[in-house]
């Protein structure tokens, strides 16, 4: 194994788009949501294909604290996002009560960070939650019309802290390991204040920052020349993932930060018909359950 890649054979790919024919998105969400049938659903996958498709995906995971799975189905909604995420045996964190898939479509004319076409951050999801979820799935549905754009990255807090110790970069390492700092979510109305980062877990993103710094929160240094001291040090630990059709990015949302990079559109009727990047994105709640011999099952 040489890196976080994989590829899904084609007879679990097979069985999962047969399910996903017999099923509709609002049945599969219903049925993920409910334990002995989201059970139920991973043991109707089950196959030696299968079984050697998460024994591997385990050992990846467990090198690499993410996932490049290549060659899954590609349909035209979320369920194949869902059903692949069944492999990691979790609960799922629903929203809108019974929702568990979101669809972004990149746009020219949105200021909302997670579709607009600039890039992003370095950052892990729902970083103001109580618990925030332990694992994000990134599935594209339509890959940036222009190759070399919309790639995503992935820093391991294992990496960006050896990095910014052996840059000496002491005040960034306080903010994340020492200061006790508040972080806002101007949407969704919620407040975490706390030690952002351990030498085993974070929580991060640069924009509920700077909402607490709006607000009146202080920080011990300027807080723009830390969270640029971050992102370049994420920089040169992380790869470009470009993700085809039907390709997903599995990611530990508590020992690794990810990141999208700036994106485009293809026009077909100027302003509003266009070609874009189109993802779908689930979180899940727990770490994935692995067979007994993967050491993160304890963990």
């Amino acid at each position: 194994m040489t890196g976080p890649e994989l590829m899904l054979p084609p007879s679990v790919s097979e069985a999962l788009l047969g399910i996903a024919e017999r099923n509709t998105l609002e049945s599969l969400e219903a049925r993920a949501l409910d334990t002995t049938q989201r059970r139920a659903l991973a043991e109707g996958l089950s196959s030696f294909q299968w079984r050697a498709f998460l024994d591997e995906l385990s050992r990846v995971w467990s090198a690499f604290d993410h996932a490049v799975v290549r060659s899954c189905p590609a349909l035209n909604d979320e369920r194949a996002a869902l059903l692949l995420a069944l492999s990691l045996d979790s609960e799922f964190k629903p929203y809108r009560g019974c929702k568990i898939v979101k669809h972004f479509k990149m746009s020219p004319w949105t200021t909302e960070l997670s579709q607009s076409l600039r890039d992003g951050h370095f950052h892990t999801d729902l970083n103001t939650a109580q618990e925030p979820p332990r694992v994000t799935l990134i599935h594209c549905r339509v890959p940036d019309p222009t190759q070399g754009y919309g790639v995503l990255r992935v820093a391991r807090l294992c990496d960006l802290l050896a990095e910014l110790r052996q840059q000496g970069a002491e005040e960034t390492l306080r903010l994340l390991l020492s200061d006790t700092v508040d972080m806002v979510d101007d949407r969704a109305q919620g407040s975490w204040s706390g030690v952002m980062a351990s030498e085993s877990a974070i929580r991060f993103h640069p924009e509920t920052l700077r909402a607490a710094q709006r607000r009146g929160a202080r920080f011990s240094e300027p807080l723009e020349e830390q969270l640029n001291a971050i992102h370049k040090a994420a920089l040169i630990v992380s790869q470009p993932i470009e993700l085809g059709m039907g390709d997903a990015l599995l990611v530990s949302n508590t020992r690794a930060l990810h990141y999208r990079g700036e994106c485009t559109v293809q026009y077909l009727e100027f302003p509003r018909h266009f070609q874009a990047r189109q993802i779908h994105v689930l979180h899940l709640l727990h770490e994935p359950l692995w067979p007994e011999s993967n050491p993160r099952q304890s963990t």
